[in-house]
């Protein structure tokens, strides 16, 4: 039995299938070739306990310290999601970051996005405006921008006066989230996204949603919030793979040329971005969400 801080692989139960390093966002798990799989101590503790490995092992082979199949899982329906009640729909659903390569169909976005302009917004008009890239290549063209963007990010948050201007421009909470999770886990990927060995910001997805309003709209940051969500369900609904991700409007933010490749309007500001595709692999089972309190009154 292999031991690397909160993760424990069972050697005799494990098949070598390779999906929980595949589907590891971070990633803490390497196949080592006929070696079997290992947990990589340095990046252990960034583990964020998200499940995935657990759940789309097929054997129950890894273990996450804090997570139990049968307490925090439950299986997943072998017939799929069509045509089933929301809330099964909802329970199937989850974060893809690993993505056939198979481009998906414009008739297939345009789904999407019928569904998205039908989120609800806090008042009319609607503010929420898309970029709809259908072109991988595009997608490509961007990255080295982003791993541009946070390896100077890296850079400027070792200097005290840079830190004390990202602090006062960032906020206390997003300031705090850079330096407690964006930079450690940058920090972590940049050899290899410098490398081109792993896409861990785009995921290689084959389409991208850019989330944007104008920076003077009215609770336009709400809005978008609510219309990404519809989007990752209908993504769902559609047999596709899709997940948020955090990394890239802020790059875009920041760099005149992701802007022009994006065709964002001058006064308009990227708040969310979303990577979808077809799933390469297919989930045995979902984990269990508990909010962090409910309270009946």
């Amino acid at each position: 039995m292999n031991r690397a801080a909160s993760i424990t692989i069972k050697n005799e139960t494990c098949t070598l299938c390779g999906l929980c390093a595949e589907v590891c966002p971070i990633p803490v798990i390497r196949k080592d070739g006929n070696m079997g799989m290992r947990i990589l101590p340095d990046r252990t503790p960034l583990c964020i306990s998200c499940g995935q490995c657990m759940a789309v092992c097929p054997v129950e082979a890894i273990t996450v310290e804090g997570l139990d199949y049968l307490r925090d899982f439950f299986p997943l329906p072998s017939d799929g999601t069509v045509e089933t009640p929301f809330l099964k729909m909802i329970q199937t659903r989850r974060s893809i970051r690993v993505f056939k390569d198979t481009p998906v169909p414009r008739k297939v976005l345009e789904k999407v996005v019928q569904a998205i302009a039908f989120a609800p917004p806090g008042f009319p008009p609607l503010k929420t405006e898309l970029v709809v890239v259908e072109d991988r290549g595009v997608i490509r063209r961007a990255l080295p921008e982003i791993i541009t963007f946070y390896d100077k990010l890296i850079t400027a948050m070792r200097n005290p006066i840079a830190r004390f201007f990202i602090r006062r421009n960032a906020g206390p909470s997003t300031f705090t989230t850079l330096e407690n999770h964006v930079v450690p886990l940058m920090k972590s990927r940049l050899s290899d996204l410098k490398g081109g060995v792993n896409d861990t910001i785009t995921r290689n997805a084959q389409a991208m949603l850019l989330f944007h309003a104008a920076r003077n709209a009215e609770n336009y940051e709400t809005d978008i919030h609510i219309a990404l969500t519809y989007g990752l369900l209908i993504a769902h609904e559609l047999g596709l793979g899709a997940t948020a991700i955090d990394l890239i409007p802020p790059a875009i933010e920041h760099s005149p040329a992701l802007r022009r490749l994006f065709s964002i309007p001058d006064g308009n500001v990227v708040v969310s971005s979303m990577v979808l595709g077809y799933p390469r692999y297919r989930y045995q089972r979902s984990i269990k969400r508990d909010l962090k309190s409910v309270t009946w009154i």
